[in-house]
């Protein structure tokens, strides 16, 4: 009966599986060839305005766009990146409408689009406006060992261009990224100034050269260092021992300047229950310094 089954199964069976194929083409041809109907959510993208005026907001992020074409010729819209391009209009600063124009969205001529909501989109256009703010470059990874890397700020000043409403809310800006571990030896580098979240329009200058010096690490183990409770008000806490043991490291030159004083060693307990708790301590250092450990690492704190 099994033999019989099999010799069934396998009779013609090339036969079999260029029947199954062909059929599977012709499925798939005929779905490819098949007119549908779908909708993507295509987001709204800002073209730079001129050096005078700014974009503050605008209505609306995105776009639903409801398409019709065949299956091969959608096929070919998903897997592209389709965007709405908003100019800002000439004339006046305040509230402008923008119609989308689906031009943008650059669809195969055999697509047609249904419909586009919202087809307009409201922008607050705003005088252009400046403030000077601070510099800040964040660093990242640590030097090779033995190694100080000393990252000096750019004398040059920041000027960061936006709307006036915008500017209120933003003190700094930063540079991009600079990893301390690929830093072998003195030089320059130039980084980017990276524009804060909002409708800014730039920096003055756009980008800054760092100056950076390496110099050989020394290190230092300071005994005794106070170790405060930082509680909430009305709040009391009592912590066990009330002193620790600090190593730092930092530049062989500047490490013996460094005083008791200047490193702060807290155990905050802002949002805890009465009750106890073990619980590191916060140190903090002046710049072109690090801990390198801290003993003990953690306190027993009581709070009440």
């Amino acid at each position: 009966m099994v033999t019989q089954l099999l010799q069934s199964v396998l009779h013609d069976l090339p036969l079999k599986i260029v029947a199954v194929v062909a059929a599977v083409f012709i499925w798939f041809f005929g779905v490819l060839d098949r007119t549908y109907t779908t909708s993507y959510t295509v987001p709204v993208v800002l073209n730079k305005t001129d050096a005078k005026r700014v974009i503050s907001d605008i209505d609306e992020k995105s776009a639903v766009v409801t398409i019709e074409g065949k299956g091969k010729d959608l096929i070919g819209v998903h897997f592209r990146q389709i965007e709405f391009h908003v100019t800002p209009p000439e004339g006046k600063v305040g509230d402008r409408q923008v119609k989308l124009s689906v031009a943008d969205l650059k669809l195969p001529g055999s697509v047609n689009v249904r419909s586009v909501n919202p087809e307009n989109v409201e922008l607050r256009m705003n005088e252009a406006a400046s403030k000077a703010v601070a510099l800040q470059i964040p660093t990242s990874g640590q030097p090779a060992s033995g190694l100080t890397v000393i990252v000096n700020r750019p004398a040059t000043q920041v000027r960061l261009l936006g709307s006036e409403d915008d500017l209120k809310l933003v003190n700094a800006v930063y540079t991009e990224t600079l990893d301390l571990a690929s830093v072998t030896e003195p030089g320059v580098r130039r980084l980017r100034v990276l524009l804060p979240p909002g409708g800014f329009l730039g920096t003055e200058p756009e980008s800054v050269d760092v100056t950076i010096t390496t110099e050989k690490e020394g290190a230092r183990i300071f005994l005794g260092v106070p170790v405060q409770v930082v509680a909430p008000g009305g709040r009391k806490a009592e912590i066990e021992p009330d002193e620790a043991q600090i190593a730092v490291a930092g530049p062989a030159s500047r490490i013996d300047s460094l005083k008791l004083e200047d490193i702060l060693a807290q155990v905050k307990v802002s949002g805890l229950q009465p009750g106890g708790y073990r619980l590191a301590a916060e140190i903090s250092l002046p710049a072109e310094f690090h801990l390198v450990k801290c003993e003990p690492q953690l306190f027993d704190v009581t709070v009440r």
